[in-house]
């Protein structure tokens, strides 16, 4: 089941319009303007309520209906260009101010909690907090 996402503010339509066209000089100067550092493509829908001080690698790979909040990075984990890039699959959530670094994998529909860690694989639907803790999913109908 996809879940409609907000609709993204100015800012965001015009630094998502621009990394879809790939064009590099209009959206550099996005990203001195937003205070952020995005080069990946980006697939139809994505939602982006905040984009001020994102980063995203351009090798970072993001599936559709993610929501990323202020203050994101997902890049590499090395200075050094040998530690992989993460992939984001569908409906994932990434709170504000977490970071997702190395080459892994974010299953679909999983929650990144905010100024979460993640340098770990997250299975599918599973939620992270603080570094690398995947909290234990209830089961369905069960509220706590």
């Amino acid at each position: 089941m996809v879940r409609p996402l907000p609709s993204n503010p100015m800012s965001s339509r015009v630094l998502l319009w621009l990394a879809r066209r790939r064009w590099f000089k209009f959206l550099r100067l996005a990203n001195i303007i937003l205070g952020c550092d995005f080069y990946a493509e980006v697939p139809y829908p994505i939602c982006m309520p905040h984009p001020n001080g994102v980063v995203v690698h351009s090798r970072t790979r993001i599936g559709r209906g993610v929501t990323i909040m202020h203050q994101v990075t997902l890049g590499e984990k090395s200075l050094y260009g040998d530690g992989g890039f993460p992939t984001i699959e569908d409906e994932v959530f990434i709170g504000a101010g977490a970071k997702v670094l190395g080459g892994i994998n974010v299953g679909r529909g999983a929650v990144i909690g905010a100024n979460a860690v993640v340098t770990r694989d997250v299975p599918p639907g599973q939620t992270v907090v603080g570094v690398n803790r995947l909290l234990a999913a209830s089961p369905a109908g069960e509220r706590s």
